[in-house]
């Protein structure tokens, strides 16, 4: 069984009603990173579409944290920074510790604060990573009255509350009289640097350590977050909510809340999911998980410019929720050939266990958008797009396929909007982020590297030619061939030369992408041809 239908079985059998609730929660502190989609937006839409199809009413909620405070970390501070050497924004980035998040202006100065900043590389691409996500702040969650009137439930109960808390305080525990209310302070404008004195007719009386006294209004402040975490449960009518594996310790931070839930507020704590977290890389090297108060990682953003949505939500709904994944830029065209080998496994009547696997996964990730007729290879793609002429492109790429042999016969309109996309996808990534594809192919061959060939070498290039000429031409076939040299004990010359000498008559230069892959998208006629003047 895929461990997703593991989940979605267990949810089932949890009993909810038709009407269900789902709902996540992330904090705007920083770069709004693509490891956020996983737990907080992919995994629970996942569960909604499936629960949608079965029947049940659906509501998934994804909640900004935009009242927490501001940490004023080295990597937030070096937004600043940043900002002021461009001659941009605030170079005072300290003065805004503390706080509220959607209180800190935009370094940059081209937004109206810090999350609407940092939040629109996320939050505008949404859609296309999950249907029917509604995206709310808890600052629009503090204005509302059913929320202050839990606030002031908790607060007329703080012994109880208190007695809860600190069993998980350890030695840190909040004294007789604690109020468990993070006031705003009119003062100097932050949050949690002020005790609460008392709530009273909706506004806050507080004694704030910057030396102020006064009042502030209820929906401006924030309860202790062992205490929002299920206000927010009872608020919304949370029955299933996602949460980073951190949160699952027993003993810790989920437990304190639920038994909040349960003790003060009367509700049972929904339905939950740990997940794990996402890591990134660069150059084989694991740069540790992504962070968004940290700027490590990238953003939906920087993936919708060189790939498709679903391509991430297969890699993610493929890979158990409980293991780490990850990611790296430059391998996009490895997750390319493992989602479109899926798609080719949904096709089939007949599957093995891992094709089965792989089906199910990219039904949960394309969600019925099944690509019909000729998929290009992305990597094919990646190669093609450096030698396209600048008009006309996807009719000149047809062409230049039909060439090869790759495509037979005309392509519909469809087939040729999705080939379009995804040469220019292809041709942005390899732009940024995978140089080992870049080239530049020889029209012509200069006598200078002829000349500069011994008579091994270009015995080497004719028999490759020879083992090429009678294959059916396919990127298959061509690598086929080079192992069937290589491995074979028969040329003059080691392996290692042999694919520089290759790389050297077409591109002229001794390194290039993977070579069966790229002379595949090359007319045979070229080819051969190229390969035979050599020789």
């Amino acid at each position: 069984m895929h461990w997703f239908e593991e989940l979605l079985s267990r949810i089932l059998k949890a009993g909810k009603e038709e009407k269900l609730v789902s709902s996540a929660g992330l904090s705007v502190s920083g770069l709004q990173h693509v490891g956020r989609l996983r737990g907080e937006v992919i995994l629970p839409n996942a569960v909604a579409n499936e629960l949608r199809d079965s029947g049940k009413d659906v509501t998934q909620y994804l909640v900004l944290y935009t009242q927490d405070s501001w940490k004023g970390k080295d990597e937030q501070l070096d937004r600043f920074r940043e900002a002021r050497k461009q001659g941009k924004g605030d170079a005072q980035g300290k003065d805004h510790v503390n706080r509220r998040l959607i209180d800190v202006p935009d370094p940059y100065g081209c937004c109206e604060n810090w999350v609407e900043h940092y939040w629109r590389d996320f939050g505008d691409f949404l859609e296309g990573f999950a249907n029917d996500v509604k995206a709310v702040t808890t600052t629009q969650l503090y204005e509302r009255r059913d929320m202050q009137d839990i606030v002031l439930d908790i607060v007329k109960r703080k012994d109880e509350v208190r007695e809860v808390v600190n069993k998980y305080r350890g030695e840190n525990k909040y004294d007789e009289g604690w109020i468990p209310f993070e006031p705003y302070c009119s003062g100097c404008g932050k949050i949690g640097t002020a005790d609460t004195l008392e709530i009273k007719n909706g506004s806050v009386l507080y004694k704030c350590s910057c030396g102020d006294q006064g009042s502030s209004p209820i929906e401006k402040g924030k309860l202790n977050w062992r205490l929002e975490c299920p206000a927010l449960w009872k608020l919304l009518k949370v029955d299933i909510e996602p949460f980073g594996k951190d949160h699952a310790n027993p003993g810790g931070s989920r437990d304190s809340c639920i038994e909040i839930a349960k003790t003060i507020l009367g509700i049972k704590a929904p339905f939950g999911i740990p997940y794990e977290w996402v890591g990134h890389s660069h150059k084989g090297k694991d740069l540790g998980d992504m962070s968004s108060s940290g700027f490590s990682g990238f953003t939906p953003r920087d993936w919708v410019e060189v790939a498709e949505p679903e391509v991430l939500k297969y890699i993610y709904l493929r890979n158990d929720i409980s293991k780490r994944i990850v990611l790296d830029m430059a391998k996009m065209d490895v997750y390319y050939d493992a989602f479109d080998g899926a798609e080719m496994s949904s096709r089939k009547k007949e599957r093995d266990k891992d094709e089965e696997t792989d089906a199910f996964s990219w039904r949960l990730a394309a969600r019925g958008k099944r690509n019909e007729g000729f998929v290009l290879a992305y990597r094919h793609a990646a190669l093609l797009s450096q030698t396209l002429p600048g008009e006309g492109e996807v009719e000149w790429a047809v062409n230049r396929l039909k060439d090869t042999g790759m495509i037979e016969g005309d392509l519909g309109a469809e087939e040729k909007g999705r080939m379009g996309k995804r040469l220019s996808m292809a041709k942005r990534w390899v732009e940024r982020y995978a140089p080992d594809y870049r080239m530049k192919l020889l029209e012509s061959l200069p006598s200078d590297i002829i000349s500069g060939l011994s008579a091994d070498e270009k015995a080497s290039l004719k028999a490759f030619a020879d083992s090429l000429e009678p294959i059916e031409w396919s990127e298959e076939s061509i690598k086929n061939a080079m192992v069937t040299l290589t491995k074979g004990g028969t040329l003059p010359i080691n392996t290692k030369r042999f694919f520089q000498v290759v790389y050297l008559v077409f591109l002229g230069t001794e390194k290039g992408p993977r070579a069966a892959p790229f002379l595949s998208v090359l007319e045979k006629r070229f080819v051969l041809e190229r390969l035979n003047e050599v020789s």
